[in-house]
């Protein structure tokens, strides 16, 4: 279940008012685990959608010349090209996330340089058209990649150093003149409403994992609780074994499987000897205690993960035995006989408390019919016989067939 400690920092988390979007260590990272490999194949994909983009755009640069169209290929093509194949790859394999962010903007701001670079090749007369291409670049960036908000504002710095950077330059007989500063403040301008959406979206999409996150945790704490809850609608008070209420379900499934696939299926009826007396003379806590002692015995005297322990009903309990046949049901009813006298526990009038037991055993077969119902009643008429025949002992009866009188035990 999840702990309140849990549910309380996600609900500080909510609660949370202004601009900061990091989260405390635990619930960012599980934010990264839920969200980052989804963003970061987001990334990859505009990434290369805006290299395609951008490679139609040689055209346009052989209709400036030659010079420039050169320049552009060899750049696109030798540097902006690879950081797209690198920065895929990276984006890709499960690395820090400061790496994610150099990948997510190394191309674009390649891009950028590049874009701005030519622009300063053509001349005066379209440089402009170069330098509005690097800014919507820039704001596309921004606005449209799926990349986290910090890595948004890092690449937003550096792209705007580098346009300015590239403006200002100065290369007699290469460059034109210096881009005017008015396009910079323009850039600027342009950008940060969408840095600004950028951090809208992602506080938006933080705020959606909180509150899946409150839901999925309640969810599992009410699954939890019904589990334990019905759990506990199963079992014995008393004893901490299984109950009548899930014996009689638990019954029925068995019997299903062993009629189903052809399966053995046992039945074990066990029942206190002269248990009245041991509440008559020592007291009915000291019954209880008794009653305690023998469900451990019978937990511990069963096959382990196999068979079912349960208390049928004042002194009674049934064990259901699934693949036991005739020898196992016998041999596990011997056992769980022998380790009860062994216990040494006191019953009435110096005696040792001992168990009687009745087994019977059927295997399932094509067009054979039989019920839970009469495997309790043949298993407790071999009860009934076993207690007549002296108690403390075992005796099994075929199904359909008379009671088998051999006994296993003391007389």
């Amino acid at each position: 279940m999840a702990n309140g400690h849990e549910l309380t920092e996600i609900e500080s988390a909510l609660s949370r008012r202004g601009y900061w979007l990091r989260f405390t260590p635990r619930l960012e990272a599980e934010y990264e685990a839920a969200r980052g490999a989804e963003r970061n194949r987001a990334i990859a994909a505009y990434l290369v959608i805006y290299l395609v983009v951008k490679l139609l755009f040689l055209l346009a640069n052989l209709e400036v010349g030659s010079q420039v169209f050169k320049v552009s290929m060899m750049l696109r093509l030798g540097i902006v090209l690879p950081l797209t194949v690198i920065a895929v790859i990276l984006l890709l394999r499960p690395l820090p996330s400061w790496v994610y962010g150099v990948a997510a903007f190394a191309p674009l701001i390649a891009e950028t340089a590049l874009v701005m670079l030519l622009g300063r090749l053509s001349g005066s007369t379209i440089a402009t058209r170069y330098v509005m291409a690097a800014g919507i670049g820039i704001f596309a960036q921004t606005l449209l990649m799926r990349a986290p908000f910090r890595h948004c504002v890092h690449g937003l710095v550096v792209a705007l150093a580098v346009f300015c950077a590239l403006s200002e330059i100065r290369w007699p007989g290469h460059f034109g003149p210096p881009i005017s500063g008015d396009y910079l403040i323009f850039v600027i301008g342009f950008s940060l409403p969408a840095l600004y959406e950028r951090h809208s979206r992602e506080r938006a999409d933080r705020r959606e994992f909180l509150l899946n996150e409150t839901n999925r945790r309640r969810m599992e704490d009410t699954l939890a609780m019904n589990s334990h809850l019905e759990r506990l609608s199963s079992l014995d008070a008393l004893t901490g074994i299984f109950n009548r209420r899930y014996l009689d379900s638990a019954l029925v499934r068995s019997c299903d499987v062993a009629k189903d696939h052809q399966r053995w299926l046992g039945i074990l009826m066990i029942d206190l000897d002269y248990f009245k007396s041991v509440n008559d003379t020592a007291g009915h806590q000291y019954g209880d205690l008794c009653l305690e002692h023998v469900a451990q015995v019978l937990q511990h005297s069963v096959r382990a993960g196999v068979d079912t322990v349960a208390r049928y009903g004042g002194e009674e309990f049934v064990a259901i035995l699934p693949d036991a046949d005739e020898r196992e049901a016998m041999l596990i009813g011997e056992r769980i006989r022998a380790s009860i006298e062994a216990a040494g526990l006191a019953a009435a009038d110096g005696r040792v408390l001992t168990v009687s037991a009745g087994a019977t055993a059927i295997r399932g077969e094509t067009g054979l019919q039989f019920s839970a119902e009469e495997l309790i009643a043949i298993a407790d008429e071999a009860l009934y016989a076993a207690k007549n025949s002296g108690r403390n002992r075992v005796i099994y009866l075929q199904p359909h067939a008379q009671c088998h009188l051999a006994a296993v035990g003391s007389g």
